[in-house]
């Protein structure tokens, strides 16, 4: 019988932190040409909308990587990574772990 190791939290946390980066990215890109256009038509209701979720989508996408990657580092976890399959500490954590 093959038995699968949970996945620690931190792991989880940082699949959560790298999908909602990525879709924070998205918003970003989607949103700046559409607050762009918006304010040379001359639509500057429409321009401030877009203009703020673009900058919210930003700021939140920025903030939530950062921390979570000064906190992975501080911990000495692997970074947040959409590719990656395995949960591995980083080297040093592991060398410290050993010397105990």
């Amino acid at each position: 019988m093959i038995t699968v190791p949970t996945m620690p939290l931190w792991v989880r946390r940082n699949r959560a932190v790298a999908w909602v980066g990525y879709v924070a990215v998205l918003i970003t890109f989607a949103t700046l040409p559409m607050a762009l256009t918006a304010a040379g038509t001359g639509h500057t209701g429409f321009a401030l909308l877009a203009g703020g979720i673009c900058a919210a989508a930003l700021i939140t996408g920025v903030t939530l990587v950062s921390t979570t990657v000064h906190r992975d580092h501080t911990q000495h976890h692997a970074t947040p990574n959409l590719l990656a399959d395995s949960w591995d500490q980083t080297t040093a954590a592991r060398r410290r772990r050993r010397s105990r």
